[in-house]
């Protein structure tokens, strides 16, 4: 063959690998998680009373809820949620990579070991999940960040009052509105996807998961 036909050929391998290249590069971008926010690396305290700073969970993708343990609705529903996701990222053989946290909106009633036992009762696995208290300024600045949402409500004899109540004692209580959501947390500390918290589906957060687990090996 006379050379320009080899010349021809050499060139229009290099197109189609050029091409591949950036199908390649165009499938990476488009299936990647827009970034939203930062989470700060903070310390808070954990179930069994040790300082936890946020920045422990770099290198792992995080699933990360805010509740607290007097909700009577949507916290509930957050856990059992965030358990279920547990349970197939163990199935896909992924603990070693993602990582659970869960921070209350309530230090005051949310004490390390009031956590420890919210969490014992619901049977949560905690190799890889911790439950966080600590600072109510740290944990107000955190809602925040992360645009969370947060009002309470007070009652005064089963009865809701507007304002803080002067009247004091057991009589007194409160529930904590709050943006129902669960976060998802690259391995940076990045918030990558927000997940509608109690309505979440286990099948869509596992997808988001998985992509943000396969970002290491594709940078």
């Amino acid at each position: 063959m006379p050379r320009w036909f080899w010349l021809g050929v050499g060139i229009g391998l290099l197109f189609v690998a050029a091409a591949g290249a950036v199908k390649i590069a165009m499938d990476v971008r488009a299936e990647s998680l827009p970034v939203y926010m930062t989470v700060p690396d903070w310390p808070f305290i954990d179930q069994d009373g040790r300082t936890f700073w946020l920045g422990q969970t770099r290198g792992k993708v995080v699933v990360l809820g805010m509740i607290y343990t007097h909700c009577p609705d949507i916290c509930p529903l957050i856990t059992a949620r965030m358990m279920e996701l547990q349970k197939q990222v163990a199935a896909a053989g992924l603990s070693d990579e993602v990582f659970f946290v869960t921070i209350t909106f309530d230090p005051e009633r949310d004490t390390p070991e009031v956590l420890r036992r919210y969490a014992q009762v619901r049977k949560v696995d905690l190799r890889n999940w911790v439950f966080l208290t600590g600072d109510p300024s740290t944990i107000r600045h955190l809602t925040e960040v992360l645009g969370i949402y947060t009002e309470r409500v007070y009652m005064v004899q089963g009865t809701p009052v507007s304002g803080t109540p002067s009247a004091t004692g057991s009589e007194v209580t409160y529930f904590i509105n709050h943006t129902d959501r669960i976060f998802l947390v690259d391995r940076q500390g990045q918030v990558r996807a927000l997940l509608p918290g109690s309505r979440t589906e286990t099948k869509d957060a596992m997808e988001k998961i998985r992509r943000l687990v396969r970002e290491r090996s594709a940078s």
